[in-house]
This record gives structure tokens, C-alpha cells and sequence, in this order.
């Protein structure tokens, strides 16, 4: 399998990280706007290599959005629109009710899991970075309902690989 991350900062730089340690994927790739965070990245092994976005997207089995909750609502339908009903994406922004509303009704909205780690620090960039930050931390899916089987099925079971237990939530529970 492959893991394509999509934002390389704290989040997900301690996604790839814990991922690689516990051997989750084949291959993790990075994508990042910072060609500083890219080989920053590489070099403290966060990713095995970092590859333009496209590429991300076409080789990836499992896309994780790790970026601004509002990059990604500008992202995430143009995203959709390039996958097919092998590949998942899961997001991890801090909100979820504005990021499931501009996938609604989405051909691919099925391929999409909404998930958020309660987990984060003070700090940012991949520098930030650590394996153990999701350890007992809460992992929330929202809209469960709406992923389909296999979709939601591998997004949980990144979500436990970090070391977080999950929990369901409807995207506009306050």
C-alpha cells in the first residue's frame, strides 16, 4: 500500500513518521507547498520521499490531508474529482462541519473519510514532528455513514496504527 501526505508540518510529518515505525504502508510519499518542509521531511524520515501532487494522488491507495481546514475546502472536491473508488482520503483538519459540506453530493463522497485527532502542540513544521503525538489520544470520524466500507474500514485503521482510539461523531455535533 501507499500513503500519500498531503502537508508535512506537525501533523503530518507524526502521521508519516508513526506510520513508517509501525510499517502501515510500502511507500510514504509527501507533498508540501515548502521545498524546505519537503526536504526537511526526507531527512528526519517523516516520508520516504517527497513527489509533486499529481503523482501523490495517482500512485496513493490512501490520501491524507494534513494541511488548513481552509486550503482544504478548496482542495478537497478538486481532489475527489481525481480519484476513483480504490483510493480513500481522510482528512485531518481541526473542524469538520465546512469540510463535509463541500463534498456533499460529491460523486466520489463515498471515497472520503472525515476524521479528526484530538491530539497537537505549540509547535509547527516538520521539525515539530514525533511519533508518539496521537499515543491514547481520541481519533473522531464523522460521517461515517456517508464513507463507504473499505474507505472508512482503512482510514480506522490508520487512525488505531497512530495509536488513537476512535470514536463517531455527526459532522455538526457541537
Amino acid at each position: 500500500m501507499i500513503v500519500s501526505i498531503i502537508g508535512l508540518g506537525l501533523i503530518g510529518g507524526s502521521v508519516g513518521k508513526r506510520l513508517k515505525e509501525v510499517g502501515f504502508a510500502d511507500q510514504i510519499l509527501g507533498v508540501d507547498l515548502s521545498d524546505e518542509n519537503c526536504q526537511k521531511a526526507v531527512e528526519l524520515g517523516l516520508v520516504d520521499e517527497t513527489v509533486v501532487f499529481q503523482q501523490a494522488i495517482k500512485l496513493a491507495d490512501l490520501i491524507i490531508l494534513a494541511i488548513p481546514v481552509d486550503g482544504m475546502t478548496k482542495l478537497l472536491p478538486a481532489l475527489l474529482d481525481q480519484i476513483d473508488d480504490r483510493t480513500t482520503v481522510m482528512d485531518l483538519g481541526s473542524t469538520k462541519e465546512q469540510i463535509c459540506e463541500v463534498v456533499q453530493g460529491h460523486s466520489n463522497r463515498k471515497s472520503f473519510v472525515a476524521a479528526h485527532p484530538i491530539a497537537g502542540t505549540e509547535n509547527s513544521g516538520p521539525e515539530a514532528a514525533f511519533s508518539s503525538l496521537f499515543d491514547g489520544k481520541t481519533g473522531i470520524i464523522c460521517d461515517a455513514e456517508e464513507s463507504q466500507v473499505t474507505s472508512y474500514e482503512l482510514a480506522k485503521s490508520c487512525l488505531e496504527s497512530l495509536g488513537m482510539h476512535i470514536i463517531e461523531m455527526d459532522s455538526k455535533s457541537r
